[in-house]
């Protein structure tokens, strides 16, 4: 295959019911869900905190918020190395939960890039060159 690129997937390093890893995030994001979306999607450069928490208010609703916030996180995760998708199953049954772990693997990444003098570790792309064509 000609051109092809891949790249393994970046897992997440945070589990989905860490809660007791940042107790206080947790419970900011029980108390008001959408202002800790804004704050994740402000943490991470992905997006302006007053915006992000009033759309996310405006879409309030059942499933409609949960599909809306699996966006911003997932943005979120791209903008701080993490390729792995989030489930669907996970944002439709506890967001609140999905979204502490994001801003728990946000925090820790943005905390490793600190102290590694500001480098991310790097991702390994393959390229595999075409076949030589003869006539």
């Amino acid at each position: 295959m000609a051109g092809l690129v891949t790249s393994a997937p970046v897992p997440m390093t945070q589990t989905t019911f860490g809660c007791f890893d940042d107790v206080g995030d947790c419970v900011y994001g029980a108390c008001c869900g959408t202002c800790h979306l804004g704050s994740i999607a402000q943490k991470s450069q992905s997006g302006d905190c007053c915006s992000t928490c009033l759309v996310g208010t405006c879409l309030s609703f059942p499933l409609i918020y949960n599909m809306y916030a699996k966006g911003v996180l997932q943005t979120a995760l791209h903008r701080v190395g993490v390729t792995q998708e989030i489930g669907l199953f996970e944002c439709l049954c506890c967001i609140g939960c999905v979204q502490c772990q994001v801003s728990r693997e946000i925090s820790n990444r943005q905390s490793q890039m600190a102290i590694g003098g500001g480098m991310a570790a790097p991702q390994v792309i393959v390229v595999h060159a075409p076949a030589p064509q003869t006539m």
